[in-house]
C-alpha cells in the first residue's frame, strides 16, 4: 500500500458515481472536494482533488478549507479505509463482498443478515510480545440473530462463545440491579462493559415558526424544559427498568468525552415544582396533555411509561404514540413533532460530533440539529471547539458549551449507552471499548484440559 492508494480511496468517495454515504467527511472540509464532486456529477474525469496531494510513496498531504480539530478522527472511520484500486476495478460493484486488506482475518463467506465467516490471515504482520504470530484463532463465525431470546438460548447451549446484547428479561436473571454479573453465574460467564459514545434523549422542538413549535409550551419556556429534566429519576429507571444496562445521562456527553462531570440534572421533586411554578403552570395546572412520539420497541415503551408515570406525579400529562422508526425520523426532520424520543451514537470519538447537534447551521432538515436550537453564544463556542487544536483550551471550550446547552435544555437528557460483552468463561483476551469495536486478534479459547 502506498500514498497513491490513499488518494485513490478518498477521491473514490468524492466521485458522485460512487454514491458514498461518507461523502460528508470530505465534501466541505477538503480544498477542492466539492469542485471534484461536481465535476464527476457532470460526467467529467478531473485529474485529482486539489486538496489531496501525494508527496511520495509514504506521504500524503490533505489541505483543509479551514481548521477542523477532529479531522484525524474522521479519517479513522470506516468511510476512509483504504481500498486497492485493482480490487475495485476487478470486482466493480461487488467489491464490498470481496474485501482486500491487511487485517488479522480474511473473509471467506458472507451471507447478509445471516452469517459472516472469517479465517486467519496467514500473512498477517503482527506478533505478540513473545514473538508468536497473531491472531490466535483459526477462524471466527459471526451470526446475525434478530431475536435476542433465541440468541441467548443458543449462547447458553454453547452455540455462541459471546453475545453483545441482552434481552431485559434475561438481564433480570443474570445481572444485579447495578448491572453486574450475579454471583450465581461467576465462573460460568464473564461480563465486560464500557460506557458507549451515545446519548438517549427526548428532543424538544424549539422553532416556533413551525406549527408543532407554536403549539408547544416547551418551545417558549426554558423553565418548563428544565422541569421535565429534574422531574425524572434516571437512577431508578436504570436500576429497575434497564437493569443497569445504561448509565444516567449527565448531560450531552457520555463519560469518555465529558470534560465537566458536574454538569447534570439530578432528580429533585421540589425543584421541579418550583420550575413549573416559574413557568406559570404550578403543579401542571393549565398545561394541556402533551404527546411524546416513540419508536415501537419494548425497551423504548418501558422507558416512556416510566417517564410518563414520574411526570404525572408532578401534574405533567404525557400521551404516548408509537410510530415506526423511518416514519418517526421523517416527522422529526420535517418539524412535525413537539416531543420525540431518539438517540445519538458518535460517528467518531470527539465531543464535537455531539455538540454539532446544537449548531444553528446544522438545523434540520439539512442537518442533525433536529430541535432547531439557535443560540449565538452556543454557535460561537461550537466554532471555537471545531477549530481549536490546543488540548487544554479545547477541553475548557467543550465544558463551557455543554454547560450552556444543558442549561437551555433543548433535550430531556435520559441515558448514556453501555457496551456489553457476555461470554463463556473459557474465552480469553477479548476487550471492550466505548466504540464497540470487536477486536479478535488476541482472543483465545481456553481448553478445558
Amino acid at each position: 500500500m502506498v500514498a497513491e492508494d490513499v488518494r485513490y480511496s478518498f477521491e473514490r468517495i468524492l466521485d458522485a458515481r460512487t454514491r458514498s454515504p461518507g461523502l460528508w467527511v470530505f465534501l466541505d472540509r477538503v480544498k477542492g472536494a466539492r469542485a471534484y464532486h461536481d465535476a464527476t456529477r457532470r460526467g467529467e474525469r478531473p485529474p485529482h482533488c486539489e486538496g489531496i496531494r501525494v508527496l511520495s510513496d509514504t506521504v500524503i498531504e490533505i489541505e483543509l478549507i479551514e481548521p477542523f480539530a477532529p479531522f484525524l478522527g474522521l479519517l479513522a472511520m470506516p468511510y476512509a479505509w483504504i481500498l486497492p484500486k485493482e480490487a475495485v476495478e476487478y470486482y466493480g460493484d461487488n467489491v464490498g463482498e470481496h474485501p482486500v486488506g491487511t487485517g488479522p482475518f480474511r473473509m471467506v463467506r458472507w451471507l447478509p443478515d445471516r452469517e459472516l465467516y472469517l479465517e486467519r490471515n496467514e500473512r498477517y504482520w503482527r506478533k505478540d510480545d513473545k514473538g508468536h504470530p497473531l491472531p490466535y484463532l483459526r477462524a471466527v463465525r459471526i451470526e446475525f440473530v434478530r431475536d435476542q431470546r433465541t440468541e441467548f438460548a443458543e449462547f447458553r447451549r454453547g452455540h455462541y462463545c459471546m453475545i453483545s446484547s441482552l434481552d431485559p428479561a434475561f438481564a433480570t436473571v443474570l445481572l444485579t440491579p447495578e448491572g453486574q454479573l450475579s454471583t450465581r453465574y461467576a465462573g460460568i460467564y464473564r461480563l465486560q462493559s464500557a460506557p458507549a459514545l451515545s446519548t438517549e434523549y427526548i428532543g424538544i422542538l424549539l422553532d416556533t415558526t413551525l406549527p408543532a413549535g407554536r403549539e408547544s409550551p416547551f418551545a417558549r419556556s426554558r423553565s418548563l424544559r428544565q422541569a421535565l429534566n429534574v422531574a425524572i429519576d434516571r437512577e431508578q429507571i436504570v436500576r429497575f427498568v434497564l437493569r443497569g444496562m445504561a448509565y444516567p445521562a449527565r448531560g450531552v456527553l457520555s463519560t469518555p468525552l465529558a470534560e465537566d462531570t458536574s454538569i447534570w440534572y439530578r432528580f429533585d421533586r421540589r425543584q421541579a415544582q418550583a420550575l413549573l411554578a416559574e413557568a406559570g403552570v404550578p403543579n401542571g395546572r393549565g398545561l394541556a396533555h402533551l404527546r411524546l412520539v416513540i419508536s415501537p420497541t419494548a425497551r423504548t415503551r418501558s422507558i416512556a411509561e416510566a417517564l410518563q408515570e414520574q411526570w404525572a406525579e408532578l401534574g405533567i400529562r404525557i400521551e404516548l404514540q408509537q410510530v415506526d422508526f423511518p416514519r418517526l425520523l421523517s416527522m422529526v426532520r420535517s418539524g412535525e413533532l413537539a416531543l420525540w424520543r431518539t438517540s445519538w451514537i458518535a460517528d467518531y470519538p470527539d465531543a464535537e460530533n455531539f455538540l454539532a447537534l446544537f449548531h444553528s447551521a446544522n438545523a434540520a432538515p439539512r442537518g442533525p440539529n433536529t430541535t432547531r436550537y439557535r443560540d449565538t453564544v452556543a454557535d460561537d463556542l461550537y466554532r471555537k471547539v471545531a477549530i481549536t487544536f490546543d488540548t487544554s483550551l479545547r477541553k475548557q471550550l467543550i465544558a463551557q458549551l455543554e454547560r450552556h446547552v444543558v442549561r437551555d435544555a433543548p433535550w430531556v437528557f435520559l441515558f448514556h449507552g453501555r457496551v456489553v460483552r457476555l461470554m463463556h468463561s473459557y474465552v480469553e483476551g477479548l476487550t471492550v471499548d466505548p466504540l464497540d469495536r470487536l477486536v479478535l486478534e488476541r482472543v483465545r479459547i481456553r481448553s478445558s484440559n
